[in-house]
């Protein structure tokens, strides 16, 4: 193992070497810097403990004694290499990552890497390493891209850089593929081997660093560093290897402290300090007579002293009583969460029944009280998806016909309730995100979210029976449909915000326009009709372009602006001689401005040459002394419809109660439900203007679903026509398990109720 050194920022180790003047980036640089050599032994530790068996079994199915020697040969070799390879990797990128730090550049100070000019020079056994190598990193930005980019984004303002992108990133996964093909450079042994540890690396290692990413994000945000990044639920999986080293440390939270539930559920914690916790707490309302706890409506339930001589159920038999219940569920699809909590019902009746436990009145059998538990906890879980609002009711029907099975999964394994990547538990909590976002557009075929959820449901129903293992398939297969979902919603999204923002700035540069041209008609009210012609049709579409190609600071808007001024000067009447013989030098570069203007846009030819011959006869008259006596027009008539209409937009009234407050309060990614017409919409706020307030909501497959201003949406909230979706991206077991703790301890010493 690396040994954990803190980084040393002393000018003293070299001159060229800075001090970090903040303390904080220090402290934080160091802890980034522990959970890295903490994280990455393990991995790698991962890794190896599978390249035995991956070259044991290449050589079983080998076809001739050669290459099964070959495969023999490369296991005793790497053996013996792997403590060096290990080193090796785990020095180099703790050096590495250290080096960042002291010597930090933004993006556009790296050089761009020339190996992509130089494949011809590299051989083919290299070059098929660095294709290896290049696809497994690739993989990996794609993976992760949305922790990389809040990495890069809190690194580059610890490091006090404009910007970093993934390559820099000290642990990003282009410096770990190309550090550890450097730790292999020390064994020389066949390239088909090295390409098989390579795919090792990237199943054990980069299919595992996510979790480091998401402890370093973690981490930076509880110290304050841009904690407003969007957050979403972490759900890149923890190395088994990662989970046992954190299991093995000792908890200093006290099981069974209702007091310190709340903070243990957000932290992996063990089954015994979870059941510990609720246990304490059902068995407080078990004494108080609840009726509430399903335990209590089987025979023999309760916990009642009267109850305490009665022989208690093997949980093997209420395993195989589930199971049976469990097949039952697989046949009768209910379609709505009333039949859902009828068939809840139903099920404990049944239970009681095949478990020989008697009736109520005449109890012959009693559940162990951790079975007990684990039933109302199960319950309760399922009490509270049906009763939560972020999920359509079509969906609750699907997800409740899982209660069985994830009940028999806990009486099974009881670490479902502590361990946060318990396959079980992270199925369900992927099925309820994906449902939140859900919206009943009529289509329940196989292929739509409706028929892949329901799909995943019936293959639990019909397929599990004891082997949790289950769970990980199906979780795979519904996340594979669910990555492919978001990439494509992600590119949707984009190009909606894209086309919005272009919109904006449209909207934006013709309110300036129309701006600037109502300034100079005010300030010359009388302009002749020639002069009113050329802005109106040619010239504002002219500023319009400047400004919308290089904005307002740039030389091509001033340019279009003091072609303005020029114009209008040139058709007022010259008195003095010293004006006029001004005015004959200035027609002809005037003329080639407004050409060369006109021309960038495309204006037709025909209809420039009619203006020009216009301010011809306006020029004329200029130099007469006279003004050109023709009609005038209106700010309306001057001005085209577009540009008077964004100039006169009406304002809708305000009020800034808390409504108001709670609207402006929306961050991105905050989902709404809200009523249109007679039908309620749900979406995602993806973009919102800080110019004109608007908002854009889009649906989970990224297409716009609504567009409001901050008021509209205040009015809506206002009035009961929409509502916050809350805790959307919190997971459904954390959030369940927050809720049961409030209802526990609600009725927690409450006088046990009268017999009516």
């Amino acid at each position: 193992m690396v040994r954990d050194n803190v980084i040393s920022f002393d000018p003293a180790t070299s001159g060229a070497r800075r001090r970090v003047a903040d303390a904080k980036v220090h402290e934080l640089v160091s802890a980034c810097r522990s959970l890295i050599a903490d994280t990455l032994p393990r991995l790698m530790q991962e890794l190896f403990e599978h390249v035995d068996d991956e070259l044991y079994q290449l050589a079983d199915k080998s076809a001739s004694d050669v290459l099964q020697t070959r495969y023999f040969d490369a296991m005793r070799e790497l053996r013996k290499l792997r403590d060096p390879i290990e080193q090796n990797f785990l020095r180099q990128q703790l050096v590495q990552f250290e080096e960042f730090w002291l010597h930090p550049q933004p993006q556009d100070a790296v050089e761009t890497d020339p190996s992509g000019d130089e494949l011809s020079l590299v051989d083919e056994d290299e070059l098929e390493e660095n294709l290896a190598v290049s696809s497994m990193v690739s993989k990996a930005d794609n993976r992760y891209h949305r922790e990389l980019f809040a990495l890069n984004m809190r690194f580059a303002q610890m490091a006090g850089i404009p910007d970093l992108n993934t390559r820099q990133n000290p642990v990003g996964p282009f410096v770990l593929a190309e550090g550890f093909r450097d730790a292999m450079r020390q064994w020389t042994g066949d390239l088909g081997v090295r390409l098989v540890v390579f795919k090792l690396f990237d199943r054990y290692v980069m299919g595992y660093v996510g979790g480091l990413y998401d402890d370093i994000n973690d981490a930076l945000v509880a110290k304050g560093i841009l904690p407003k990044i969007v957050q979403r639920v972490r759900r890149n999986p923890i190395a088994p290897s990662v989970q046992r080293a954190r299991q093995d440390k000792p908890s200093t939270e006290p099981a069974g402290a209702a007091e310190g539930y709340t903070e243990a559920i957000g932290e992996e914690v063990s089954q015994e300090q979870i059941l510990g916790m609720l246990g304490q707490l059902l068995s407080m309302q078990r004494s108080g007579g609840s009726a509430d706890l399903y335990s209590r409506r089987l025979p023999g339930g309760g916990d009642t002293p009267h109850h305490a001589h009665l022989p208690s159920v093997e949980s093997q038999d209420l395993i195989e009583a589930l199971h049976s219940l469990q097949h039952d569920v697989s046949v009768e699809a209910p379609v709505s969460t009333q039949e859902i909590q009828q068939l809840q019902t139903e099920m404990l009746i049944n239970l009681g029944r095949q478990l020989d436990m008697g009736s109520s009145e005449a109890p012959a059998k009693r559940l162990n009280q951790v079975d007990q538990d684990v039933i109302d906890v199960i319950g309760m879980l399922f009490d509270f998806i049906l009763d939560d609002r972020n999920v359509p009711d079509a969906m609750k029907a699907l997800l409740g016909r899982l209660q069985i099975p994830m009940l028999k999964v806990a009486v099974l394994d009881r670490s479902f309730f502590g361990n946060k990547q318990h396959p079980a538990r992270r199925l369900l909590n992927l099925l309820a995100r994906a449902a939140m976002g859900w919206v009943d557009d009529g289509d329940r075929s196989a292929k739509s979210l409706y028929g892949r959820i329901e799909s995943a449901v019936n293959r639990v129903l019909s397929d599990f029976s004891n082997d949790v293992g289950l769970f990980t398939q199906i979780f795979d297969d519904f996340s594979n449909f669910v990555e492919r979902e978001a990439r494509g919603a992600e590119v949707a999204e984009e190009r909606i915000t894209q086309v919005t923002r272009g919109q904006e700035q449209l909207l934006i540069a013709r309110r300036r326009v129309a701006e600037v041209l109502n300034e100079f008609r005010i300030a010359q009210p009388d302009l002749p009709t020639a002069v009113v012609n050329i802005l109106r049709e040619g010239w504002h579409d002219v500023m319009l372009l400047a400004f919308l190609r290089e904005g307002e600071d740039s030389a091509a808007w001033k340019h279009a602006y003091e072609v303005v001024e020029e114009l209008i000067w040139s058709v007022q009447p010259k008195v003095e001689p010293s004006d006029r013989q001004r005015l004959l030098k200035a027609i002809p570069e005037l003329l080639k401005k407004l050409r060369d203007g006109l021309n960038n846009i495309s204006f037709d030819q025909h209809r420039a040459g009619q203006l020009f011959k216009d301010l011809q006869t306006c020029h004329i008259a200029a130099l007469r002394g006279e003004s050109e006596t023709v009609e005038t027009q209106s700010l309306e008539e001057a001005l085209p419809e577009e540009l008077v209409e964004a100039s006169a937009e009406p304002e809708a009234e305000v009020i800034e109660d808390e409504f108001y407050e709670k609207a402006k309060a929306l961050e991105i990614g905050q989902w709404l439900d809200w009523q249109e017409d007679d039908a309620w919409v749900r979406g995602k706020l993806s973009w919102r203007s800080e110019v004109t307030n608007n908002c854009i909501f889009v649906n989970r497959k990224g297409m716009k679903a609504g567009e409001m201003t901050i008021n509209a949406i205040a009015v809506l909230l206002r009035g009961g026509k929409a509502k916050l979706l809350d805790d959307i991206e919190k997971p459904l077991m954390d959030r369940a398990l927050n809720a049961m703790l409030g209802a526990l301890k609600a009725t927690e010493g409450e006088p046990e109720p009268k017999p009516a």
